[in-house]
């Protein structure tokens, strides 16, 4: 028997074996990406990347036993070792469905300097000034939607077992609307093309009242303000304030005044971020929330930055010192496109510092975390405790 909301301390393949088939309705998780990240033991592989693959294989299997039919999983993976995360997860029996994209504004390269790294060795590299090794700025991570098979048909799994598909009105982007579409008429009485002309039809809304159908593009607030600037939509109608994603305010309930008669705005899909889903990266006070009473401990990426920057993290003191926190408004919005229509649990094998936990808690949904490292469990299980259950 499985206890619920609760983070598991251990293996997630030997505390997956506990649990009963069947028993998981969503699976959501930062696993390890095999890079050797920070020096970490626990995301070192070796050069051998198939060791990775191999092992997400065997995590992937277990996690496959204890989902439901129809149950999904979403895993954030690498950019250099996701195909190998994704051949992992395909090889354990998940099928693959689709690969979410989550793109930020602001992250920092580490780039070997040809040219210096030469000049050590005493050799003349003049012609080598500006060459770095093959490392571009990091602007995205990818995010592995797959499903367990279902039993029948989507509808005969949803009876048999509670779980199907995604919460898509639930997960819809406010903040654009289609009034109305347009009908273009180009033939006169005798059938013969006459010109054209525009009229409104009144009857055939294009739009739903809940915002638009949910993207496989996911924005922080960063990227979001440029795409913004670039569509010209920085301060259009379609943002709207009571969008808890939307930091620019605004009223997408009110009809453009630039409507004009035969155009909609919206109905080609224009607009900028507004479209999509997005949220700022997590702050200091995110991710040390319910962490006033732990010890600080030095936190160093490799960066020679002091400053206290989520994003430039040098070796700067933190009550949170796991050093791949995710936004919490993100896996909230994971949890609520997930959502079944009793809830649903949240099964997370790499909680870390219990993020998606948070989330799932936040959102009404009961969890489960597994972790290792017995550090993160501490800060886990003190995060959470500061979440506040939503009022029924």
């Amino acid at each position: 028997m499985i206890e619920l909301n609760k983070i598991y301390q251990g293996d997630c393949l030997e505390v997956m074996k506990t649990f009963p088939d069947n028993c998981i309705d969503t699976i959501i998780t930062d696993a390890p990406y095999g890079l050797e990240f920070m020096g970490k033991e626990w995301d070192s592989f070796g050069t051998d990347l198939k060791k990775y693959q191999e092992w997400t294989r065997q995590w992937a299997v277990e996690a496959l036993r204890v989902a439901k039919p129809g149950a999904t999983l979403l895993c954030f993976g690498g950019t250099r070792t996701w195909h190998r995360l994704a051949c992992g997860l395909e090889d354990a029996g998940w099928v693959i469905k689709d690969t979410l994209m989550w793109l930020y504004g602001q992250g920092f390269p580490k780039a070997t300097d040809i040219k210096k790294s030469g000049e050590k060795s005493g050799k003349n590299m003049e012609k080598w000034e500006g060459w770095k090794s093959h490392s571009l700025k990091p602007a995205w991570e990818p995010i592995i939607m797959a499903m367990k098979p279902n039993e029948g048909s989507y509808a005969e799994n949803a009876l048999k077992w509670g779980v199907a598909g995604l919460n898509i009105d639930g997960g819809r982007i406010p903040g654009s609307w289609n009034w109305g579409k347009t009908k273009t008429d180009f033939r006169g009485k005798n059938g013969l093309k006459e010109g054209f002309k525009q009229t409104r039809v009144k009857e055939d809304i294009v739009s739903h009242l809940q915002g638009r159908f949910p993207a496989n593009l996911l924005l922080d607030e960063i990227s979001a303000e440029m795409l913004d600037e670039q569509s010209g939509e920085r301060k259009g109608w379609a943002s709207q304030k009571h969008n808890p994603f939307n930091p620019y305010g605004g009223n997408a309930l009110q009809k453009s005044k630039t409507i004009r008669e035969g155009f909609y705005q919206g109905y080609n899909d224009t607009g900028g971020a507004s479209r999509f889903f997005y949220v700022a990266k997590a702050s200091r006070s995110e991710r040390d929330m319910g962490l006033d009473d732990f010890e600080p401990q030095k936190v160093n990426d490799g960066r020679q930055t002091p400053i206290d920057n989520p994003f430039q993290r040098g070796e700067t003191p933190r009550h949170n010192h796991h050093p791949t926190v995710k936004p919490l408004k993100l896996m909230e919005y994971l949890c609520i496109l997930t959502k079944t229509p009793t809830g649903g649990i949240v099964l997370d094998p790499f909680a870390g510092s219990g993020t998606t936990c948070m989330a799932a808690k936040k959102v009404g949904r009961d969890f489960i975390g597994i972790e290792k490292e017995l550090e993160y469990v501490k800060i886990a299980e003190a995060r959470i405790k500061a979440i506040q259950k939503p009022l029924l």
